[in-house]
C-alpha cells in the first residue's frame, strides 16, 4: 500500500476530522482511511448514450416471459 501525505491541513478542519473519528472509536487515520475508501468507491461516473446502448443491447430480453420464467428455475 502506498502513503500519501496531506500538506497544510487547517487546525480547525483536524480538529473536526479528529471529533468525528472519536465518535466512531476511530484514529484520524482510520477514519480518513475509511472516507477517502467510501468516497473513491461511489464517486460519479459519467454514463453516456453508448453505455445506456450497451445495456439495452445486452440486456433486450428482460421483458421476455420466457427468459425470465428460466432465471428462476
Amino acid at each position: 500500500m502506498s502513503d500519501v501525505l496531506i500538506r497544510d491541513i487547517p487546525d480547525d478542519v483536524l480538529a473536526a476530522l479528529d471529533q468525528l473519528a472519536a465518535r466512531l472509536g476511530l484514529s484520524r487515520t482510520e477514519y480518513i482511511r475509511r472516507r477517502l475508501a467510501q468516497d473513491a468507491r461511489t464517486a460519479r461516473i459519467t454514463v453516456t448514450t453508448d453505455d445506456w446502448q450497451r445495456f439495452a443491447d445486452a440486456y433486450s430480453d428482460l421483458a421476455d416471459p420466457a427468459v425470465m420464467d428460466r432465471a428462476w428455475e
